[in-house]
């Protein structure tokens, strides 16, 4: 496993990011339980989000440039992403929910830890 690093949280965002804008669908039956083509959009937007997100810090990263906000607002989304899962948690199917559940506290703490490491500014 490579290191978990700024950047390499930041590539991570990126992939799957990319992944989610390309197939939509993977990411609303992971948490959804189903993959209706009607809400194909919220999946691609879902992923432009967090594509944006890594982008963003990526680039900063090597440009020297202030990260620390563009980590602070991934973190932000994951943590919105895990409540608003909470909130529909009895809802959702048994596993996916908790797969969720734990992927966006996964990309917050990931966010965190890049936050801790040097990220200038």
């Amino acid at each position: 496993m490579p290191p978990m690093t700024p950047e390499n949280v930041a590539i991570g965002r990126i992939i799957a990011g990319s992944v989610y804008v390309a197939f939509p669908r993977l990411l609303l039956r992971a948490w959804t339980g189903t993959a209706d083509p009607r809400i194909s959009p919220l999946g691609r937007a879902i992923g432009a989000r967090d594509l944006a997100l890594g982008l963003g810090a990526l680039f900063a990263l090597r440009r020297n440039a202030p990260a620390r906000a563009w980590f602070q607002a991934a973190l932000l989304s994951d943590a919105v992403d895990a409540f608003a899962t909470l909130l529909a948690f009895r809802r959702l199917p048994r596993l996916r929910r908790w797969l969720i559940l734990a992927a966006a506290a996964t990309g917050a703490s990931a966010s965190q830890l890049a936050i801790r490491q040097k990220t200038t500014g």
